[in-house]
């Protein structure tokens, strides 16, 4: 499961940069990649962990910002198609995963 993050900050004033900062600073700390301006994405091993981020990006959403969430399958995310000009690029893949004994 990916985590699709899709947001519009007003950053006017100075307190609004610092708003805008501290979002992306979370999503970055949380492991979120930047696919784009204003476009992070994370893998997630399951529909709950996808909503506990979910939750928490829901509380902290500066005022006057505009964000959208999507949660995707992992087959639905690799057969996105990359385009950088007129060559296509490859998709993200998921992070190996780890096990822990």
């Amino acid at each position: 499961m990916w985590l699709m993050v899709m947001f519009d900050l007003p950053t006017v004033t100075k307190e609004e940069k610092k708003e805008y900062s501290r979002f992306r600073k979370y999503l970055l700390g949380e492991g979120f990649i930047q696919m784009q301006y204003s476009v992070y994405a994370k893998y997630c091993a399951s529909r709950d962990n996808a909503q506990k981020y979910f939750r928490y990006i829901r509380e902290i959403i500066p005022p006057g910002g505009y964000v959208r969430l999507l949660m995707i399958t992992d087959k639905q995310f690799g057969e996105m198609v990359s385009l950088y000009g007129k060559t296509v690029e490859e998709v993200e893949k998921k992070p190996e995963q780890l096990l822990l004994f």
